[in-house]
């Protein structure tokens, strides 16, 4: 076969192929095509949704990260108002956001509102509440409307597979796959790039992570275990060795028998802590962490929902502190523009230090 032959072959492949995908591509805007949801329900769409919704634990954020602000036509109540707004990137990348009808009050117990969600004639509702697959089907036919259940991540973690399927799921019901694979690929390399920074755990200081919000906010004797957030840059946690629950309540006596090296402070929980600092503050002089300048302020990275984006920063100033030599070339305000340019379009890392402006600094309470 000479090389023209060749040509108009290989051309004419080209061209079936083209038409095949086309028609594939036609066949399913007609005939519509499923998305199987985080409970294994297998959800039918029959035109690709234009009018949506999230309710429930970081759904909205969730929804945010693969589709920004579009197709959404409400939001819920908790989205509007208190330190579940002023800790998301979203609502300082979207403020609009808040300009959409109230769909019900949200909060953590599922309690849909079936008159407002019906109202705002969604052709899809995405659910990140912890429901069966029944109680999900029940809703669909309650309100009519396509109801996708997302995993709503109330585990703390960041990295896995419940992760990279809530996003595939979102892509998938929106026709975005492209764009749920994106944010995917960048979690997947950031996990990467943390763990081939982190030291031997060995070499961490003894870390305390207090002021994590918990059904609300929380002062410094609310604490998490067995996170991400820490063991991904192998940053010891103190609590992790105690008890295998995620969420979890100490006395004061505890946290001084503790005394850990650093604590680092969850902003979440800002206005807790500082009055009992001053309530206490014979308390907080009496911790190694304060008493050495060892104690450090985060970014609220779990309201309402996991705040992915600021958990990732958080992961490469937690890492600095752990393992400084590792993480020395890291710019936190670079990095800090990467991550939420990627996640929400654009950086707001500004924003979000004016609302936070301890962020990545160390307390001076027991020096002053």
């Amino acid at each position: 076969m000479n090389l023209s032959i060749r040509k108009v072959v290989g051309l004419t492949v080209l061209v079936a192929l083209l038409a095949f995908a086309s028609i594939a591509v036609a066949q399913e805007s007609s005939e519509g095509y499923s998305v199987v949801d985080s409970t294994g329900r297998t959800i039918e769409f029959t035109k690709v949704p234009e009018r949506t919704l999230s309710i429930g634990h970081g759904a909205l954020k969730l929804y945010a990260y693969i589709a920004g602000s579009d197709r959404l036509v409400g939001i819920e109540g908790t989205e509007k108002t208190g330190h579940t707004v002023t800790g998301q990137s979203i609502h300082y990348a979207y403020p609009e956001l808040r300009e959409l009808e109230t769909i019900g009050k949200g909060g953590s117990k599922f309690e849909p509102d079936y008159e407002l969600l019906k109202f705002a004639e969604p052709d899809v509702i995405f659910v990140a509440y912890s429901q069966s697959a029944d109680e999900l089907d029940e809703l669909q036919k309650t309100l009519d409307i396509p109801v996708v259940g997302i995993d709503a991540g109330m585990r703390g973690d960041i990295f896995g597979e419940k992760t990279y399927r809530t996003f595939e799921i979102i892509g998938k019901v929106l026709k975005l796959e492209d764009r749920a694979e994106e944010v995917n690929t960048f979690i997947r390399e950031t996990e990467k790039d943390l763990q081939s920074r982190a030291g031997s755990i060995e070499e961490s200081p003894r870390m305390y992570l207090g002021g994590c919000s918990f059904r609300g906010e929380q002062g410094i004797l609310s604490t998490k275990t067995h996170l991400d957030l820490l063991r991904t840059v192998n940053a010891f946690n103190v609590m992790d060795e105690l008890t295998d629950e995620r969420s979890v309540m100490i006395d004061k006596e505890k946290l001084l028998d503790l005394d850990p090296e650093m604590i680092i402070l969850d902003l979440s929980g800002k206005t807790l802590l500082d009055e009992d600092m001053a309530a206490d503050p014979d308390f907080y002089r009496s911790l190694s962490a304060f008493k050495n300048k060892n104690a450090h302020y985060i970014m609220p990275y779990f309201t309402y929902g996991m705040n992915y984006d600021t958990a990732i920063l958080n992961m490469y100033f937690i890492g600095s502190l752990a393992h400084p030599e590792n993480f020395a070339d890291i710019d936190l305000k670079e990095k800090a523009a990467e991550i939420y340019t990627l996640f929400v379009g654009k950086d707001v890392y500004a924003d979000l230090l004016k609302t936070y402006p301890e962020s990545f600094t160390t307390s001076t309470f027991a020096n002053e």
